[in-house]
């Protein structure tokens, strides 16, 4: 029984939130709601974001004293799992769980504690500028921590000064401004960059999914010094906190997109006839799909583990490591199952109708957000190495 589950008082809030949030989804936020918003940015409805607020579900993960409600991450992904299960479009990880939490990590700044609040109040949709190459391969060090960024933040007389840019910013369109990574003569720092600022110049690019993605340029963008939210160790490591915890929600959304591909795969099984049969009744099938389920109860399995360490507390190495090997496990697991769906759903499975391609186009975009399977295996090498490394130092 994982830490989560092990409060029975806590285990019924997890049921009674996990029901209402389902019924919610289902009722408010069916798959044709994502088909319609692909036309157009920003992708997902700003009065649907307003209704997440309504109900709470934006200020899950923010303390009281910033108007949230200091829950767990246990509570965050039963709404997260609930809205992916609807292929619901809306940045909930990207802004709530990524910059939410880089914006409670930074030790409590005037300017960080109000956008804390418009998070939880859904007035506010900061989104973290961290990759600046393609794939984010060059995002971190040869030991798997986050790399010193390429951009720059320089102090001169009464303000600072960015320069270079930022890929693969979620969410691309309607976000109200950006969480800067950029490297200074104090170390890294973190940088609130309101939208629209002059000389930021933005580019939208549309996903597989129909959500957007930006690109960011700094062309010698002028900041007033309130807007350093923190810079040194302290920014270093609210950064990797966030991302690490991004990682895992991200997992539980992928999990989610697993088994409502799996589900799917196996109604189309039991209804579809060849020969007079459920194409489910053939054997060599049958063995595709208990492949299937394997590598979403593994993926299930290993969310259900993480979330419950991050809510018990872990060192940072630890939620480093659970980082990289819930992003691993559950992109590999997605695209498998994917590819294995639409082969056994045969044409249909590649037209626009069939809900399928939803969540083939969801875990296509989420499988490669903040590193793909083969980048998060290659850093939870090195993040092992050096813990191995640290332990015989130490004996």
């Amino acid at each position: 029984m994982s830490a989560a589950l092990a409060d029975p008082d806590r285990l019924q809030q997890l049921q009674m939130l996990r029901s209402s949030a389902l019924a919610f989804s289902a009722k408010e936020s069916p798959p044709a709601r994502a088909r319609a918003l692909r036309a157009e940015a920003p992708g997902f409805d700003m009065q649907f974001w307003n209704s997440l607020a309504a109900q709470g579900w934006t200020g899950l993960l923010v303390p009281e004293s910033a108007g949230g409600y200091a829950q767990g991450f246990a509570e965050m992904a039963e709404v997260a799992a609930a809205l992916a299960a609807q292929v619901a479009p809306e940045p909930l990880v990207p802004v709530l769980v990524f910059a939410g939490r880089l914006l409670q990590g930074c030790g409590g700044h005037p300017t960080a504690r109000a956008l804390l609040a418009d998070v939880a109040a859904g007035r506010a949709l900061p989104a973290v500028a961290w990759q600046e190459d393609a794939t984010g391969a060059v995002s971190f060090d040869h030991r798997g921590c986050l790399a010193e960024p390429a951009a720059i933040c320089a102090r001169e007389s009464d303000h600072l000064v960015l320069r270079g840019g930022k890929r693969h910013v979620r969410p691309g369109a309607a976000a109200t401004g950006y969480i800067v990574s950029a490297s200074s003569s104090e170390g890294t720092a973190l940088v609130w960059l309101p939208a629209g600022s002059e000389g930021l110049v933005t580019s939208v690019q549309r996903l597989a999914d129909g959500t957007f993605a930006t690109r960011l340029q700094f062309h010698e963008i002028a900041v007033p010094t309130d807007h350093l939210l923190a810079i040194g160790p302290a920014a270093g490591a609210a950064l990797a906190a966030a991302y690490d915890e991004a990682l895992v929600l991200a997992g539980v959304e992928l999990a989610t997109i697993c088994r409502q591909m799996v589900a799917t795969t196996l109604d189309y099984l039991r209804t579809r006839k060849q020969f007079g049969k459920p194409i489910g009744s053939f054997q060599a099938l049958q063995h595709r799909a208990v492949d299937m389920l394997i590598q979403q109860e593994l993926s299930g399995a290993l969310v259900g583990h993480a979330i419950a360490e991050l809510d018990r507390g872990c060192t940072g190495m630890e939620r480093a490591l659970l980082g990289a090997r819930v992003k691993a496990r559950c992109s590999e697991a997605a695209l498998v199952i994917a590819r294995e769906s639409v082969q056994m759903h045969g044409a249909i499975g590649f037209t626009d109708e069939c809900n399928l391609g939803l969540y083939v186009q969801r875990a296509l975009v989420l499988s490669a957000w903040l590193g793909n399977a083969a980048i998060q295996r290659r850093r939870f090498a090195q993040l092992s190495r050096n813990t191995a490394g640290h332990r015989e130092s130490a004996a």
